[in-house]
């Protein structure tokens, strides 16, 4: 009973709450009430999706389950992106749906070739499946080279003037993705993303100055996971205030 309860959402609330107090997690709010519905995890306005709309999924390792439902429910071109090798081999071995489209590629805040390293979890082990940009040992051997480009880039070399929903979760490479971003002239309907100022180096204060430019350009919060961790935007332009 109790080993279930620590794996219960309202443990992970009271976890979240306690991290606040302390000043390990930032506290955010919702700017905005708009019904949002769950897909597998990323919780979205449905209504905003349309068939045929440009979905671009950035950091997929092996979990689809996003990408496969929004597909299925809202009938939208999906493309994915994520550059590890373990991510690779197991795409080329799932039967994806014709509107799934997956590209080798890393994302980041300007174009070229880039480290990607293993993970190290707070054990000290070394993951065969999630891979960061960041690292603070800058003499780490185990990287593999990628080719890593902006969401501009991207647009570009597959030929696509807009993005109707962004899904970012790229294991703390998020922050100088949305740098570029910023400065872009590129605005997508929703905007779904994953923090990571847990991980060693980054800290909450990062999390807190992208997520109020973010505000700045537009995007309001529709929807925060239990953890504090993902937030779901929406830009004003989409909706009556």
């Amino acid at each position: 009973m109790i080993k279930k309860y620590f794996k219960s959402d309202d443990f992970r609330k009271l976890k979240l709450k306690f991290r606040q107090l302390i000043g390990t997690e930032p506290k955010f709010s919702k700017d905005v009430n708009l019904q949002t519905e769950n897909f597998s995890g990323w919780h979205l306005v449905s209504s905003m999706v349309n068939e045929n709309d440009i979905v671009y999924s950035i950091g997929i390792c092996d979990d689809i389950g996003f990408d496969l439902s929004i597909i299925e429910n809202k009938k939208v071109q999906l493309f994915a992106f994520d550059p590890t090798p373990y991510s690779i081999k197991w795409i080329n071995s799932q039967k994806l749906p014709e509107r799934f489209h997956f590209f080798p590629w890393a994302a980041s805040g300007e174009d070229g070739k880039f480290f990607l390293y293993p993970r190290i979890d707070k054990k000290g082990e070394k993951s065969e499946i999630m891979y960061t940009f960041h690292t603070q040992d800058e003499n780490r051997e185990d990287g593999v080279i990628v080719d890593a480009f902006t969401v501009e880039s991207m647009m570009k070399k597959l030929e696509h003037t807009k993005i109707d929903l962004l899904k970012i979760d790229i294991e703390g490479a998020e922050y100088a993705l949305l740098d570029t971003f910023l400065t872009s002239s590129l605005r997508p309907k929703q905007l779904l993303v994953e923090f990571h100022h847990r991980f060693k180096g980054i800290g909450k204060q990062k999390t807190i100055d992208v997520v109020n430019r973010l505000k700045k350009e537009g995007y309001l919060i529709a929807h925060i996971s239990i953890t504090g961790r993902e937030l779901s935007f929406v830009h004003k332009n989409e909706i009556n205030l």
